[in-house]
Parts: C-alpha cells; structure tokens; sequence
C-alpha cells in the first residue's frame, strides 16, 4: 500500500471526529440544572435572549453545544447583552492568537439577530 494512501486511511477518524463536532446541533438545557464545563471551546451571546456554550462537561469525553435562555424583558437587556459582548472583545484582546472574536447580525432591519461569539483556537 502506498505511504500517502496509508496516511489518508489513518486520518479519517479524526476527519469524521471534526466533521461530526462541527455540526452538532445545539441541545436546550434543562431549567434547574446545573452544567460544570471542564473546557470551553466557544461562547456565543445572542441578543434574542440566549447564550449558546459548546464544551466538555465534567465527567464527560467529548464537547457538547448546549443553549440557555435568559430572560429578555426589560429594556436594558440590550445594553446587558452589548457589555457581555464587549467583554468577550476584551478577552480576545488581551491574548492573541488564542481565541477568535465575531460579531453577526442576522438581517437588515431586525437587530434580534445580533450574536458575538468567542471561540477558542485549538
């Protein structure tokens, strides 16, 4: 068997370890209950109210994305959310290269899609 054959075989496991990481969809977490993360790989912080966290929970092998609801009743959770975002900026600031910022919003005219995120680089 050819030496770079040998090595594409090897590396499909991980391929489809990235590939199925990549597209896990997000699970609601369950009221009342508490998540300890062990690791964080990315955290998002929408302003429609939610904040998204993927990660390694204790006692646990591999990352999981789970979303948690806060509420969005009063007016200033706008500004709640903008200084949460402008924390997570602060954070990327502070150590380069170690995570990446990005900010998304999802339409013209409706700024409920307005999402900043911070993922860690592996």
């Amino acid at each position: 068997m050819p030496k770079s054959l040998s090595r594409c075989i090897q590396a499909l496991p991980l391929l489809a370890a990235l590939f199925a990481a990549s597209t896990a969809v997000a699970e609601r977490a369950e009221n009342g209950r508490e998540y300890v993360f062990t690791a964080v790989d990315s955290y998002t912080v929408k302003l429609e109210g939610t904040i998204e966290i993927t990660g390694v929970l204790q006692g646990e092998a591999s990352p999981r994305t789970l979303t948690f609801s806060a509420p969005n009743n009063t007016q200033n959770s706008a500004v709640a959310y903008r200084d949460r975002c402008d924390r997570l900026a602060l954070l990327a600031m502070t150590k380069p290269g170690a995570y990446l910022f990005t900010t998304s919003s999802g339409g013209s005219i409706s700024y409920n899609q307005f999402a900043c995120n911070l993922t860690r680089v592996p």
